[in-house]
């Protein structure tokens, strides 16, 4: 036994560095496992404010002209209620962007009007809404 080295080195882990392997690698689970559920209720909203704004795009478009002043609709659709309503539009008010000069307006006639669709819906902790608002023209009804 005189003779003989002892040796000193380990092979392997020991039982407090696999425990702590052990929860760091349950606290990055963790914090992974929170991300991927925020990121599905993200999508999750995110296709609720497509399909609000698809359902408002198309009340909109069902809608090219009003026929009356201060019109006011309402309706549902799945999970989703939508409000309409529209209300003279100033010859000041026109946007320089839309095209339209005052003088037009007046030369042809065409009275116009605000048209806002309002699509409600109820979220996961408080009520969501999209809002369009566009300008058509006011129209009598054609026999």
């Amino acid at each position: 036994m005189l003779g003989l080295p002892r040796t000193t080195e380990r092979s392997g882990f020991s039982l407090i560095e696999m425990l702590v392997a052990l929860v760091i690698m349950s606290l990055s689970l963790g914090v992974l496992y929170q991300a991927a559920t925020a990121a599905a209720r993200n999508v999750a909203t995110a296709s609720q404010y497509t399909e609000a704004t698809v359902l408002a795009e198309s009340v909109l478009a069902e809608h090219s002209f009003v026929t009356a002043e201060q019109m006011s609709l309402e309706g549902s659709f799945a999970d989703y209620f939508w409000e309409l309503t529209s209300w003279p539009v100033p010859p000041a008010d026109i946007p320089p962007e839309s095209g339209m000069v005052e003088g037009s307006l007046t030369a042809v006639g065409i009275p116009l009007q605000f048209l806002k669709v309002r699509v409600l819906w109820a979220g996961r902790s408080a009520s969501r809404e999209v809002e369009l608002l566009t300008i058509v023209p006011l129209r009598e009804l054609q026999p």
